[in-house]
Order: structure tokens, then sequence, then C-alpha cells
């Protein structure tokens, strides 16, 4: 089974200002980058719950120019809140590694 992880070359998440996450794939190809962007959208409910935000929410990129598979989503909790565990968003888009290709 191809995961996420084993497709990208590279994954990274950051803040798109306090309000905003957003997740970048880079992939070696057009084709691994339009096969993770389907695979985000084909994952959508299954994203957007486990970042607590609803499915309509999400905002899936497929940039073959630049290979690269992005989601942009609102972010729970915002940045700098009491709940706050990831100040920066560095480390979200650990949850995605495992999801199927």
């Amino acid at each position: 089974m191809n995961t996420i992880e084993s497709t990208v070359k590279y994954i990274r998440s950051k803040n798109a200002g306090p309000f905003w996450l957003t997740i970048d794939a880079f992939c070696a190809n057009v084709g691994d980058t339009e096969r993770v962007a389907a695979s985000f959208e084909r994952h959508r409910a299954d994203i957007a719950a486990c970042y607590q935000v609803e499915p309509a929410d999400l905002e899936i990129y497929c940039l073959k120019s630049i290979c690269v598979a992005k989601i942009s989503l609102p972010r729970v909790p915002i940045e700098g809140s009491r709940s706050e565990r990831d100040m920066h968003g560095g480390q979200q888009y650990v949850s995605l590694l495992d999801l199927e290709v």
C-alpha cells in the first residue's frame, strides 16, 4: 500500500496567519502530485474530522507546475490560544502520513 509518507519527497505544514493552516506535499513528478491531490480529495471527510473542521472548509490544490499538492484549512485552535500545542503549525502534517494514495 502506498501512503502519503512513501510517495512524497517532502511534506511540511505551517501557519498561514493565525486562523489558517497550510500543508504542502512536495512530489518528485506530476503523476505523484496528481495522485496525492486525488488522495486528499478522496479522504476529504477523514482529513476534516482529524483537524476538526467541516469538509467544505478544506481547500485542496494540485500545483502541477511545481509538483506540489496542497491543503489549506481553518486552524483549530487558532494560533496563540490557550489550548494551542503547536504555535507554528510545523507538526500538523503528521496526521496525513498514513493516508493511502
